[in-house]
């Protein structure tokens, strides 16, 4: 009897793998593109981007070392973490190199380098040298700093009127770069007393579920973030999409998302151009200074409920912070 059976198809385990074009026993291609798409949003943009540049740099050290990096030498990789702690980076971003590089191998159904008495060892001890502590932590901008912000931007040029939605949107709802830049027109509903902003995916709320953010009109005209909100969907050309684009140097003013890196420089040179060269100002300052000023008057249950974090321990030591810790003093 002849065996009309064939290979069902494959199911692609990366977003690099090709979906089969045939199929059987019930599982199509069409079936294999859709189990494809959901694997590929078991990671974040970020995180798939924080990945691949990791893995870039692992690799570029195995070229270099000639040895192989997929499927990784135990030996070796404990050899790469070892000269990446004393090249001087923190130790988060060796757990990090770990989680890309173990991903990867998980991806090609290889056994996790990470996982090896060797590199478990390395790693314990790297810990107890380097210490666990972020090298310095986003500086929390106050809201007297926050003013002075900006007030050193043009509010007359399209890329003042963006720049000044941005930071004084980030600060008042507590939003994450990441969080700031995935936000669509449509996820900004205008209410009486300001906006309620939909927050579709964040890291605390890693499953989509979705999260609402009120945020509620300025007493003051000049850090008024829904005056400067509207302000910019004034400049914002027509149409759905992001909700804060790119602005080209001529003042052309785009429907492109920026990215959450962009975000970041952003508010670092907007800081610099008002003064506060040498000071730690990041895209997280935003959500910091709101924390840290907010403790000043409201309970700790409400900030957490804006910021959206279910341990208060994060909230406590990475957010909540004096700013004169940032500043030496």
């Amino acid at each position: 009897m002849t065996n009309h059976c064939t290979a069902p198809a494959a199911i692609p385990t990366s977003s690099t793998a090709r979906p089969p074009t045939f199929g059987l026993g019930g599982l199509t291609a069409g079936d294999a593109e859709r189990i494809a798409a959901a694997i590929d949003a078991e990671l974040t943009e970020s995180t798939r981007t924080s990945y691949a540049s990791a893995w870039s740099q692992w690799d570029t050290w195995c070229r270099r070392r000639g040895v192989t990096g997929l499927p990784a030498v135990p030996e070796a990789l404990a050899a790469y973490l070892a000269e990446r702690a004393e090249s001087g980076i923190c130790f988060a971003t060796l757990d990090g190199a770990c989680s890309a590089i173990a991903h990867r191998h998980h991806q090609e159904g290889l056994p996790d380098p990470t996982a090896h008495v060797v590199v478990r060892r390395v790693r314990r001890g790297l810990r107890r040298i380097m210490g666990t502590a972020p090298r310095r932590q986003a500086h929390p901008l106050t809201v007297g700093e926050l003013d002075r912000l900006v007030s050193s931007i043009d509010p007359l040029s399209a890329i003042g009127v963006r720049d000044r939605a941005f930071i004084l949107l980030g600060y008042a709802s507590a939003l994450c770069p990441g969080e700031l830049s995935a936000l669509d027109l449509a996820d900004n509903v205008a209410k009486p007393t300001g906006v309620l902003v939909a927050v579709r995916r964040s890291k605390t709320d890693q499953d989509g579920h979705g999260q609402l953010v009120g945020v509620a009109r300025g007493e003051h005209r000049r850090t008024d973030p829904i005056r400067a909100l509207g302000a910019w969907l004034e400049v914002r050309p027509a149409g759905q999409g992001a909700l804060l684009t790119r602005v080209y140097r001529s003042g052309t003013v785009t429907t492109e998302r920026i990215g959450p890196r962009a975000v970041s420089r952003l508010v670092q040179a907007r800081s610099i151009e008002a003064g506060f060269d040498g000071i730690p100002v990041t895209g997280h300052s935003l959500r910091a200074g709101h924390a840290t000023a907010a403790i000043n008057g409201a309970p700790i249950d409400r900030i957490a409920a804006q910021t959206r974090h279910r341990d208060l321990g994060t909230l406590f030591n990475h957010y909540i912070r004096p700013a004169s810790r940032d500043l030496g003093l």
